[in-house]
């Protein structure tokens, strides 16, 4: 039997997987008809399997959607009383933090070179790069912010997805000694993959943004993969099937899991907001302002939340959020009693470090979506296989980054290329192994789930090499 052949279309940009086999759930995916041709039979026999997950009530796939582990990247699972490990991943708690600069105009970063200053004075102050350190960062309190996150470092809950999930008091962060190892030390860094910092210019107004783009960095990959193998062990899985263990929210392994991801979580926010300081310096430096955090939100993530039911109804549940991005609508449950009451939250969405990033804000569609959006522009090429075709035209890339000519704001100021702190263009990152990120864009705007607030584009970028 072939899933792909069992999807029905429900609109244009609406898909679903009808309930077949194992399935406990029905799968809705938000798709234009270009993006659906680019999905195969293994994509959707894992959103299947993922929907088979005990106590899975919702299974939903973004735009950006692409094969992943055990459940899709672009993937959004709903249970309930179980939590799917596969559902944070690796990286757990991997997310963006977007800051305005006031006073700062496309006419201001046009210079090359002043581009090149900045991303030297970044450089100098975050590190850059798998199993990278911090420079220059040292925290006297990891455990205070293994357990209280954002809040442990005095940032406002207005400003971020959450502050911090709770972690029980009695809770023993050296039980995972390779994970508490990498606490201290890599705390304020960006790590390496698609994780990036990078100067952006808003298409309409000129207005000039930093996003960074990072998560729980060894902590977190420590705490994950120790309880893939132990979920694996529980479920009677064989360890190469690790990633499709699953929990029972009550059980003891469950709670422990929980509390290493709830940690995890918290060790990412903190790690964002350290890395805002060392930004902050470099624009002094540099610029001579200060930047004006906008807001922070992961995108690899379980979360406890209010599910709203299509009767109207609400009830709790755990939503896993693989390579896909919260979007409370204005009236949610969980947003009642902060800023975004009224509008819903902002989404923030990274795309390539060719085509530039958006913000988004969530409409009513939302709730048909599972309240997600995409949390990018989704991968075209996995990276082996980027290598293997692009190398080739490596010269032609790094040209395309070099000379690539925008036009910003309300007086057209021009600005060329893009500066990075890489000798050459990562292959396996440059802006064709991702999809067109307007397309996937236009499917939530065309569903209602969300609409565009904001298209920015990058001018410089910080990446860490492998």
């Amino acid at each position: 039997m072939s899933f792909r052949d069992c999807v029905e279309t429900v609109t244009p940009n609406h898909y679903v997987l009808p309930r077949v086999g194992g399935m406990l759930t029905e799968v809705h995916a938000f798709l234009s008809a270009s993006l659906f041709e680019q999905t195969d039979e293994k994509l959707w026999k894992q959103a299947a399997e993922s929907a088979m997950t005990p106590g899975a009530i919702g299974m939903y796939i973004m735009p950006d959607t692409h094969l992943g582990y055990h459940l899709p990247v672009g993937g959004v699972l709903v249970t309930e009383d179980v939590i799917l490990q596969a559902g944070s991943g690796y990286d757990i708690s991997c997310g963006v933090i977007y800051m305005q600069v006031p006073g700062l105009t496309a006419e201001d970063v046009a210079s090359w070179d002043k581009r090149k200053w900045w991303i030297d004075a970044v450089e100098r102050r975050v590190a850059m790069g798998v199993g990278q350190g911090a420079r220059n960062v040292r925290s006297s309190k990891v455990e205070e912010i293994l357990r209280y996150g954002g809040k442990a470092i005095g940032v406002s809950a207005d400003l971020c997805e959450r502050q911090y999930i709770p972690v029980p008091e009695d809770h023993d962060f050296g039980a995972i000694p390779k994970a508490l190892s990498k606490a201290g030390p890599q705390l304020g860094s960006i790590g390496g993959g698609n994780h990036f910092c990078e100067l952006q210019v808003d298409a309409a107004d000129g207005s000039v943004w930093v996003m960074i783009h990072c998560g729980s960095r060894g902590f977190g990959w420590q705490s994950a993969n120790h309880f893939f193998y132990e979920g694996a062990r529980v479920r009677g899985l064989p360890s190469n099937r690790r990633e499709e263990s699953w929990l029972r929210a009550d059980e003891p392994l469950g709670k422990l899991y929980w509390a290493w991801h709830n940690a995890a979580a918290n060790y990412a926010v903190a790690n964002r907001w350290t890395i805002v300081d060392a930004v902050q310096e470099a624009l002094q430096e540099v610029f001579k302002v200060r930047a004006k955090p906008y807001y922070e939100i992961s995108h690899n993530l379980v979360q406890e939340e209010t599910l709203v039911l299509p009767d109207g109804t609400t009830k709790r549940g755990f939503v896993h959020r693989k390579g896909a991005t919260r979007a409370f609508p204005a009236g949610h449950p969980d947003l009642v009693g902060t800023k975004w009451a009224d509008t819903g939250h902002p989404c923030l969405i990274p795309g390539s470090m060719l085509a530039g990033a958006a913000i988004l804000f969530p409409l009513d569609g939302a709730y048909k979506s599972g309240c997600s959006v995409n949390h990018g522009s989704g991968r075209l090429l996995a990276r082996g296989e980027a290598k293997r075709q692009l190398t080739c035209l490596h010269d032609e890339i790094d040209a395309e980054m070099r000379d690539v000519e925008r036009y910003f704001g309300p007086d057209k100021v021009k600005i060329t290329g893009i500066v990075s702190n890489c000798a050459r263009t990562p292959i396996d990152e440059c802006g064709h192994v991702y999809k067109d990120l307007d397309d996937v864009l236009a499917v939530l705007e065309t569903e209602g789930i969300a609409k565009i607030h904001r298209r920015l584009f990058p001018v410089a970028n910080l990446k860490g090499m492998e």
